[in-house]
């Protein structure tokens, strides 16, 4: 369970570094209005949507890895 938390919190993570570097290469380039337009019409609010789904879901799975420790001390 700890990968899979591992996995979704890297995934949200270069999704964000990714997406804030688009926008500021589209700042810089002077595209920012055609940017937003494709990020509105692409699935990135879908993908958003998972992500976030996605946490909501891990935070009421118990962490049963921190319990099999505790118990064999």
């Amino acid at each position: 369970m700890e990968l899979i938390r591992l996995v979704v919190a890297s995934v949200a993570g270069l999704l964000l570094t990714g997406g804030y570097l688009a926008s500021v290469s589209a700042f810089f380039s002077g595209t920012t209005e055609n940017y937003s337009q494709r990020i509105d019409q692409s699935p990135v609010p879908i993908l958003a949507l998972v992500i976030l789904l996605a946490t909501v879901v891990l935070m009421f799975v118990p962490d049963r890895s921190g319990q099999e420790a505790e118990d064999a001390s």
